[in-house]
C-alpha cells in the first residue's frame, strides 16, 4: 500500500496544487530530497510540474509494477544491472550532448530500472523446506 501511494503522490501535487496548496507544497518538499524536480524534466498537469522528473516517476512506476513480477533473485539482479547501466549510459550520452533532452526515453528507462528494482526487492526468496535446511 505505501508503494502506491509514493508512486501516486509525484501525481498527486499538480492535481490538489490549485485548491489544497499546503498539501502540495508538502509533497513536493518530500520528492525535493531524493529528485532534482527541474520543471524542464518533469511532466506538466493542471499548469503545475509533477513533483518528480521524469525519469523518478517511471522508477517509481516500475517499483510498483516490478513487485508484481516475483522472478528469481539472481535473474532480478541482472536485469537491474542492465537497467542501470543503460541509465547511466543515457545519463552520460546526455552531459556529452551526444543528444538532447528526451523526456519519453527517460521514462521507458527509469521505468525499466524501477521494474528491475522493484523485481529485486519483492522477488521470492529460496523456500528453506525445499533446500533441506528446514529440518536442522
Amino acid at each position: 500500500m505505501a508503494i502506491l501511494v509514493v508512486t501516486l503522490a509525484p501525481v498527486a501535487a499538480p492535481l490538489l496544487a490549485a485548491k489544497h496548496p499546503v498539501m502540495a507544497l508538502f509533497i513536493r518538499s518530500f520528492f525535493s530530497r531524493v529528485c532534482h524536480q527541474d520543471a524542464a524534466r518533469s511532466f506538466v498537469m493542471e499548469g503545475s510540474p509533477v513533483a518528480v522528473c521524469v525519469r523518478c516517476l517511471g522508477i517509481y512506476c516500475g517499483v510498483a509494477l516490478g513487485m508484481l513480477l516475483r522472478p528469481e533473485r539472481a535473474s532480478g539482479l541482472r536485469w537491474l544491472a542492465v537497467a542501470m547501466l543503460l541509465n547511466l549510459l543515457d545519463v552520460g550520452s546526455e552531459a556529452m550532448h551526444l543528444h538532447g533532452s528526451m523526456p519519453v526515453m527517460r521514462l521507458l528507462l527509469g521505468l525499466v530500472l524501477g521494474l528491475a528494482a522493484g523485481a529485486v526487492l519483492f522477488s521470492a526468496e529460496p523456500n528453506l523446506k525445499q533446500e533441506g535446511v528446514a529440518g536442522r
